[in-house]
């Protein structure tokens, strides 16, 4: 899996003392930039808490920030179709990045949320301060040191969860959402089904049934849901046998916002898999 920026529109930009207006599309975006960026810059979010990623529509108040701001750092379309358009519709001529490339895959299904690899989220922070010192040539070595502080956090923190889940990883378990592929891998663990694709597309009525049949069975261990959904699938799981988990949180919808977000989100994910695992 690769990395790679799509600039849409790259234009230099005069240092000023004034703080950078930098928009994020989500709260995990905005706490990598945020370490990165530090007292420099001004870094907003767009997405409202427990808010679709997919279909969110920005409020009047929200293309302001947009239209006002200096770069836009964001996953891509494959997660937030929405967003290209409003750019587009109101700060056409906005420099951004783009941290997913679409011509990268997961066992050949695009999956978008890369952030749950802690080392593309190390791949980020570096791509974060490149941008943010060519707008910003004078705040480049201090981009750059930040940028290396938060990437051995960053470190630490695979370290730590891998500690979580060193006990679990051949524990089988189903989730609703196809969306941890990334965390999944990194860490070893032993999804064997889900009840959506990484698009939010309900799975087909055959898969269903064998994962009901599989819950039956006593072949996975725990069942999870997802923050601000609820399923009647899952509850069939569970009636079937199976666990039930907490409810992930892939977004960092639950968590506080800011520079700490990305830390408690991957931390709370792990604990929240090992707590219901490890039974």
């Amino acid at each position: 899996m690769r990395i790679l920026p799509l600039v849409l529109a790259a234009l230099p930009m005069a240092a000023t003392a004034e703080p950078l207006q930098i928009v994020t599309d989500f709260p995990p975006v905005q706490s990598l930039v945020m370490q990165v960026a530090g007292e420099r810059a001004d870094v907003d979010v767009l997405l409202d808490p427990n808010a679709d990623p997919h279909s969110f529509q920005l409020r009047p108040s929200q293309a302001q920030t947009l239209a006002q701001a200096d770069y836009l750092f964001w996953i891509g379309e494959e997660l937030t179709p929405w967003l290209e358009r409003a750019a587009q519709g109101v700060a056409s001529d906005l420099p951004n990045l783009a941290f997913f490339d679409v011509e990268d895959h997961h066992e050949d299904k695009v999956d978008p949320h890369i952030w749950l690899d802690t080392h593309m989220a190390t791949e980020m922070l570096d791509l974060i301060a490149g941008e943010l010192s060519a707008i910003d040539p004078d705040g480049a070595a201090y981009y750059a040191q930040n940028a290396q502080e938060a990437a051995a956090e960053i470190d630490r923190l695979t370290r730590d969860v891998a500690e979580i889940l060193k006990d679990v990883t051949e524990v089988p378990f189903a989730v609703t959402h196809e969306g941890y592929n990334y965390f999944i891998d990194q860490f070893g663990l032993t999804q064997i089904g889900s009840l959506k694709d990484v698009n939010d597309a309900p799975a087909n009525a055959g898969n269903v049934s064998d994962l009901a049949q599989q819950a039956e069975n006593g072949r996975f261990v725990c069942a999870f849901g997802e923050v601000g959904e609820s399923s009647k699938l899952l509850d069939l799981l569970v009636e079937q046998g199976a666990r039930q988990g907490a409810d992930l949180d892939p977004a960092g919808m639950t968590q506080n916002l800011g520079t700490g977000l990305y830390r408690a989100l991957i931390t709370t994910l792990a604990t929240s898999l090992a707590d219901c695992l490890e039974g």
